[in-house]
């Protein structure tokens, strides 16, 4: 029997996502995003599917533009407007009882003493299913939103988010010792006082005297996620995440980075078990290969070219509106301020004799991150995944919850016959539920642990 996947649901909430344009099909109920209706069926019916996370992604600022214009970022809702997905967190933990909850949030929106008296009181409201996606944002607009200085390069922005789970980890694992809640109504203590410690942080960013205003939650730390391909990123996740979520896409690039995430974290004092890592994907399903594949040519019908284009822009710093279709990708890469790397990637793939073309690139664009067939030819794809090194998938929708719906009823139950997919949840918190142990904490090899009884 193969090991089985973690997989974890992966949203945001707003209009429009991964699959820019797709708001608009009939069966889409993208709009109804303001409502908890939707949100909490959909984390429901994915806690009955045996998801192990419902996990919502996040901007703070939109960038990109088609033409020399924004016009189309507002017209096909790419990724704006978008709300507070904290503000659904506390409703979906009280409607559901297992799967994960975990959240995204940048170094950039909250100091860490609020973010992490926020963090440890959704844990507690949760029975300890909270996670965080730590990001350090590279958005120059997000920058500006809340006034803080942009143009940081990759090693400051990591700096920063070094201090920043510095304070953090110092709140939720340093400041209250174990035992500190004594909660005896007898006595008429709650906290024994002697066990509550200020952290006195002084860094080049934060100061911070006072303890967590929020007692220890069940997993004290969340569980920690990170995503990043560039080397200050890698190495952060070598050194913090718990779960990693990979920006490769074939199973030569995702092999490679796991191998160097895993060398790293090993010269940190961690083991290759500590870190899993996870694969962004969308799924076609269809009762055969050629259903799916019918079926996937009439959804790419919906897409928005001009929007897939700007939020290349945001992500790229070109606007591939301002140049010919047929232009060569050979031609422009030079001159790409930002990611090179989804144009790299198609030219290196590009058969020999030809030149791939900005059409080809937006028509083939989202190419990587499908997989369109049958349950069986799936469950067949993400082994192979597995046997390059990933741990497990982020189920990403084209069609909000049309797109979850397929997948919960026909690919689920074949992954679960297959062993690739949990039956059952374990009991405990998130981190025992994804790493099958009985430990509720950071290990004992994680940075964060080594504040545990630093102020006694």
């Amino acid at each position: 029997m193969p090991k089985r996947m973690i997989f974890t649901l992966l949203v945001m909430d707003s209009v429009g996502h991964n699959f820019h344009g797709g708001w608009r099909h009939p069966r889409a109920r993208n709009r109804e995003y303001k409502n908890f209706d939707m949100w909490v069926e959909l984390a429901q019916k994915a806690e009955a599917a045996k998801f192990d996370a419902f996990f919502f992604t996040d901007v703070l600022g939109v960038q990109g533009e088609y033409d020399g214009s924004r016009d189309i970022v507002f017209e096909q809702a790419m990724n704006v407007p978008v709300g507070d997905c904290t503000m659904l967190l506390p409703v979906l933990a009280r409607e559901t009882t297992d799967i994960g909850l975990m959240y995204t949030s940048s170094v950039i929106q909250q100091h860490p003493f609020s973010f992490a008296r926020q963090v440890s009181t959704l844990d507690h409201l949760s029975n300890g299913r909270v996670g965080w996606n730590i990001v350090t944002s590279a958005n120059e607009r997000a920058f500006a939103n809340f006034g803080v200085p942009g143009g940081l390069s990759h090693d400051q922005r990591y700096e920063w988010a070094h201090e920043y789970v510095d304070v953090a980890y110092k709140l939720w694992e340093g400041s209250w010792d174990v035992g500190a809640v004594v909660d005896d109504p007898g006595r008429g203590v709650y906290t024994d006082p002697t066990k509550v410690h200020d952290i006195n942080h002084v860094g080049e960013r934060y100061r911070v005297e006072g303890y967590n205003l929020m007692e220890p939650s069940p997993q004290r730390t969340p569980l920690l996620a990170q995503a990043g391909g560039s080397p200050a990123g890698l190495d952060f996740a070598s050194r913090h995440a718990e779960v990693m979520f990979l920006s490769a896409f074939t199973p030569e690039s995702i092999a490679q980075q796991v191998d160097t995430v895993r060398s790293q974290a090993r010269s940190h004092g961690r083991r290759d078990e500590d870190i899993l890592f996870l694969q962004g994907l969308m799924f076609v399903v269809g009762s055969t290969d050629e259903e799916a594949n019918r079926k996937w040519m009439e959804l790419e019908q919906w897409r928005s070219q001009e929007a897939q284009a700007a939020y290349f822009a945001s992500l790229s710093g070109m606007d591939l509106g301002r140049h010919d279709q047929d232009t060569p990708l050979e031609d422009l890469i030079e001159s790409m301020p930002g990611s090179r790397g989804a144009f790299l990637s198609l030219i290196n793939a590009w058969p020999p004799g030809g030149k791939p073309t900005i059409g080809d690139f937006l028509t083939t664009m989202s190419l990587p991150q499908m997989v369109v067939g049958s349950p069986e030819t799936i469950a067949a794809r993400l082994l192979e995944f597995q046997a390059a090194g990933s741990d497990g998938v982020q189920v990403m929708n084209m069609l909000m919850p049309d797109s979850y719906d397929e997948f919960f009823e026909h690919v689920v139950p074949v992954l679960q016959d297959k062993g690739l997919m949990q039956t059952e949840y374990r009991p405990g918190t998130l981190r025992q539920k994804i790493f099958d142990t009985d430990r509720p904490h950071v290990s004992e090899r994680h940075p964060a642990h080594g504040y545990r009884g630093m102020f006694s």
